[in-house]
């Protein structure tokens, strides 16, 4: 869990499943914090857990991978699966459900807390997002439709994706994507108590097209002052350990929320169009990073509009920024028309030529987010030791 930037140190675990209890009793003195699993056949969702032990009455695979689906539903967390009696089959059970690690039981305490805290810290180690965040320096050069779209598309390729607008004031990522936020970024940094993962995941507004979760600006100017570096720090720190992927929309400005938006940044997806006013803005905007000692092997820049009448063209962009443009996105006149429905132009016409642009952005950007998801647990699969009698 995340509070304000720091760890927690008493791991949590959720146990499920028939035997449980037997477990319970043989970790009740170990310091580790216990949930457990009531929740699970009804949609309920316990306290966020950092490893899920899901514990079996014998070795059989009958139920099992239903119930870790439940499970999956309600908690994102690393599945060590441990049965009583002899082996067989488990391995392969345990294959077949993606577990981090397999246990016959039964094993003494220590044994199992070993165990727990290596699926804790395998996927602390794994399970970080990519943060790219969005930045324009001119006004209207269609970095939010970039935003919002890269969002969409990653979503829909499977990768857990949100979005978060730290354009505080004048953010409209909800409004481009016609999502009626149930919560804001600054309902977020003014509830009681720390921010942390499970928060997050309450204040934030899922796209029923597409799964992708928003965390929305502030529906009021006013309301921004409400942001500060702490709940900034909170709010993105939590988001890299919550999701797949996570694309932060900045406003135009050097400001402080896009000052702690480059601290979380992977990449940043520098937008230019092809006119003078925005490359000079662009221009001063790289010497900005430069100065800010951001650095400049994260940046990459995404020419927009491009093909557009009296557009300059990519050679000119290049040698007028001093740097090569890493993505093109095409003059289209399905972008506008879309931004008008509110509706993403990779939802309403995929085929479009900005929407296969985007995919391929998304394709390069998130390319080890798209990986892990395929296979999720590809590792987990060649480290797990089945502990026990053999």
């Amino acid at each position: 869990m995340v509070s304000n930037g720091h760890k927690n140190s008493k791991l949590r675990v959720l146990l499920s499943g028939p035997a449980a209890d037997a477990v319970a009793t043989t970790l009740a003195h170990q310091p580790i914090s216990m949930i457990r699993a009531g929740g699970e056949g009804n949609g309920t969702a316990p306290a966020a857990a950092d490893v899920t032990l899901h514990v079996l009455e014998s070795s059989s695979a009958t139920g099992v991978a239903e119930a870790v689906g439940r499970l999956r539903d309600i908690v994102n967390a690393p599945l060590i699966l441990a049965a009583y009696g002899e082996p067989n089959g488990i391995v392969e059970t345990g294959i077949a459900v993606g577990a981090a690690d397999v246990l016959i039981l039964p094993q003494p305490a220590e044994t199992l807390l070993f165990a727990i805290r290596k699926a804790a810290m395998a996927a602390s180690e794994d399970a970080s997002a990519k943060v790219v965040t969005v930045f324009s320096p001119k006004g209207g050069s269609g970095k939010t439709a970039l935003a919002t779209n890269l969002a969409a598309q990653t979503a829909q390729s499977g990768v857990e994706t949100l979005l978060v607008d730290l354009d505080l004031q004048f953010g409209d990522s909800a409004l481009t994507l016609s999502v009626s936020p149930r919560a804001t970024i600054a309902d977020l940094a003014a509830s009681a108590g720390d921010i942390d993962v499970e928060k997050l995941k309450a204040f934030v507004t899922e796209d029923p097209r597409t799964g992708l979760a928003v965390l929305p600006a502030p529906q009021r100017p006013e309301e921004a002052d409400v942001v500060g570096q702490a709940e900034l720090t909170a709010v993105l720190s939590s988001a890299r350990e919550a999701y797949g992927a996570v694309i932060i929309d900045t406003g135009p400005l050097f400001d402080g929320p896009m000052l702690a938006a480059l601290d979380h940044t992977d990449e940043l997806l520098l937008v230019c169009n092809p006119e003078v006013t925005s490359l000079k803005n662009v221009r001063i905007g790289l010497e900005t990073i430069d100065r800010l000692g951001f650095d400049r092997d994260r940046v990459t820049l995404v020419a927009n509009r491009i093909g557009a009448a009296g557009g300059i063209g990519r050679s000119d962009i290049e040698e007028t920024l001093g740097s090569e443009v890493g993505y093109e996105l095409p003059d289209d006149p399905a972008v506008p028309v879309a931004v008008n429905r509110a509706v993403p132009v990779v939802v309403s016409d995929e085929a479009s030529p900005f929407s296969r642009a985007v995919a391929k952005v998304a394709s390069s950007v998130f390319a080890a987010s798209h990986a892990a998801e395929r296979a999720p647990r590809a590792s987990s699969h060649r480290r797990f030791i089945l502990r026990g009698r053999r």
